[in-house]
C-alpha cells in the first residue's frame, strides 16, 4: 500500500485541501474540500480516477468546494461522518457573507460512515476515527502511517472548541485515548498549518 499526499492550503481560512493517490491503482481522493481550482484539476487529469470527496466535519470552510467537486466529478461518492449530519445540512449562507464568500451549502453525501468503518481506495484503506470535540461528529482517517486530523490535531495545537457543538473534554478525550495510542512515527495532516508526528505532539503539544 502506497499513498501519494498532495495539500493545497488554499480553502477559506487557508484550509487544507488533500488530493491522496493510491499509486498502485492510480485511484484519488479528495479529503476536505474546501479547495477547487485548475491545479486540483490538473492533478486529478481523469475525472474517472476520483472515487471519493472525504469530510472530517461539517464546518464551512471545509466543505465550500463540496459542490463544485460533485458537479465537475459525478462519479465520485462524497462521504461525511454519520454523527455530523447537523453541521452538514446547516446553511452556512451568513457566515459566508460575513467573510465575503459565496454561498455555497454542502450536498447530500452519498455515504456516511461511522467509527471504525473502512473505506477502499485501491489497494490503500481508509480507517474513520470518530474523534468528536472540535465538532460533535468530527473524524479523523488512518491510512497507513499518515493521519488526516481534520480540525482536531494541529503542530502544537488543537482545534477550537468554543463553536457550536464544539466541547473541550471531548476534544482532550479524543486526542489523548484515540489519536495518542497510534505509532508515534504517523504523520499527521492536519486541517491547517504544517504536517507533524504523533510522537512530536506527545512530546511537545502544551494544550493536551
Amino acid at each position: 500500500m502506497s499513498l501519494q499526499v498532495k495539500v493545497y492550503p488554499y480553502g477559506p481560512l487557508e484550509e487544507n485541501t488533500y488530493l491522496v493517490t493510491d499509486e498502485d491503482s492510480g485511484y484519488k481522493a479528495i479529503i476536505d474540500p474546501g479547495y477547487y481550482g485548475e491545479d486540483v484539476a490538473n492533478d486529478i487529469g481523469d475525472i474517472n480516477t476520483l472515487k471519493y470527496i472525504i469530510l472530517t466535519h461539517g464546518h464551512f470552510d471545509h466543505v465550500y468546494a463540496a459542490e463544485e467537486y460533485v458537479r465537475e466529478y459525478p462519479m465520485a461518492k462524497l462521504v461525511g461522518p454519520t454523527n455530523e449530519k447537523y453541521l452538514i445540512h446547516k446553511d452556512w449562507t451568513q457566515d459566508r457573507m460575513t467573510l465575503g464568500m459565496g454561498m455555497h451549502n454542502c450536498p447530500e453525501p452519498d455515504i456516511y460512515i461511522a467509527d471504525n468503518e473502512i473505506l477502499i481506495l485501491g489497494s490503500s484503506d481508509f480507517k474513520f476515527i470518530d474523534t468528536p470535540g472540535h465538532t460533535e461528529g468530527g473524524m479523523c482517517i488512518l491510512s497507513g502511517d499518515k493521519l488526516f486530523s481534520g480540525d482536531t490535531l494541529f503542530r502544537l495545537s488543537v482545534g477550537n472548541t468554543s463553536l457550536e457543538t464544539g466541547d473541550w473534554f471531548d476534544l482532550c478525550n479524543s486526542i489523548r485515548n484515540k489519536l495518542f495510542t497510534l505509532n508515534e512515527d504517523v504523520m499527521v495532516y492536519p486541517g491547517h498549518g504544517m504536517t507533524t508526528t504523533i510522537g512530536y505532539e506527545k512530546r511537545a503539544n502544551p494544550f493536551v
